[in-house]
């Protein structure tokens, strides 16, 4: 399965861009030829020359735009249901074709143009031909405006993203909105994920690593989630079920016992019992905020989640211990069975 390579991502031309760039390769081509030949003949021989140029740029740039964007059934799960949450997989295949099978369309028009300019009686005819060939190809190019939307704004959106490779352990760090967990990601990883006290700042995921001796690490930061069925979770909460779905090698679930999120225990402890029910990744509950928790508060969350740990992100306090645990409890083993594995292929 293929991951995105963002390097090959193609720009994707608006339609008044393409227009231009089209009235440009046909502005380009000019008379050329004996001076002994007749005006009229040397003029449908330019018009020619500047429908093939034109109709063979327009057709080229349409064919490399679509060629360029990726095609779902060859990626990696994570990418594909990805862009099908975000922009729907349909729509976004039906998009690519359309762009793609427009290069046909434009050299069927040139085509066309090319015999209407051959067969023209006088000038007159002429001039219709040049005029039908551009506005026919500026009508395609206007019909194609919410293909081409739609191909910018995955393109945008997935150079934006992180570059995340499926094959490295990764840690998804995964909890309602407020909890600390971008917090938690800029203690622990190179990652440095905007922070701020009010819910939903993580509107994206965010990648970090944790550099080891030959290896990597990758720590994910998810957008909160709600407790509420999948079905009606919104495109932001939807991504951080596939992070946590397709990518995570251990979950590290934080919840907060304070009032401060917004969020209840209650709800937080329904949220953390579906993560361990419907994904099948280990996961580690930990408690966030402890420096300002009151006695209570932490009893109550220490009988609702067992947590691992119990960190305050404010000054980075546990959160390397938390790490080392899940590294040494459910990294470790899979990169030894992975070292015994060459060991025997060798």
């Amino acid at each position: 399965m293929e991951v995105v390579d963002k390097a090959k991502l193609p720009y994707v031309y608006t339609v008044d861009e393409l227009i231009s760039m089209f009235l440009a390769a046909y502005g380009r081509e000019e008379a050329r030829g004996s001076t002994a030949e007749p005006a009229f003949l040397k003029q449908k021989r330019l018009e020619i020359k500047r429908i093939v140029a034109s109709g063979k740029a327009l057709a080229s740039t349409l064919r490399k735009m679509a060629l360029g964007m990726p095609f779902l059934d060859r990626l990696h799960p994570f990418y594909r249901d990805l862009v099908d949450v975000v922009f729907g997989a349909q729509l976004y295949k039906h998009a690519v074709a359309k762009v793609g099978n427009a290069h046909l369309a434009v050299r069927a028009i040139a085509k066309e143009a090319i015999t209407a300019v051959r067969t023209a009686p006088d000038k007159k005819a002429l001039l219709r031909a040049r005029q039908m060939y551009k506005a026919r190809i500026i009508d395609l190019l206007n019909d194609l405006g919410p293909e081409l939307e739609k191909l910018r704004d995955v393109a945008t959106f997935l150079r934006k993203l992180p570059s995340i490779d499926p094959n490295l352990f990764t840690i998804v760090v995964a909890g309602a909105p407020n909890v600390g967990k971008s917090s938690f990601v800029r203690c622990v990883s190179t990652a440095r994920p905007e922070v701020a006290e009010y819910p939903f700042t993580t509107k994206q995921i965010h990648l970090g690593h944790i550099h080891l001796k030959g290896d990597k690490i990758q720590v994910i930061d998810t957008p909160g989630l709600l407790d509420r069925p999948l079905s009606q979770r919104n495109k932001i909460e939807r991504q951080a079920v596939l992070a946590l779905r397709h990518l995570a090698g251990v979950i590290i679930f934080i919840a907060d016992p304070t009032p401060h999120s917004g969020y209840s225990l209650e709800m937080q402890a329904s949220l953390w019992r579906e993560i361990k029910t419907e994904f099948t990744a280990p996961a580690v509950a930990v408690l966030n905020k402890i420096d300002i928790a009151t006695p209570q508060e932490l009893e109550r969350a220490r009988a609702l989640f067992n947590p691992a740990a119990e960190i305050s992100t404010i000054n980075c306090h546990g959160t390397k211990e938390v790490v080392d645990h899940v590294l040494h409890k459910y990294y470790v083993p899979q990169a030894l069975e992975k070292l015994r594995a060459r060991a025997r292929g060798a």
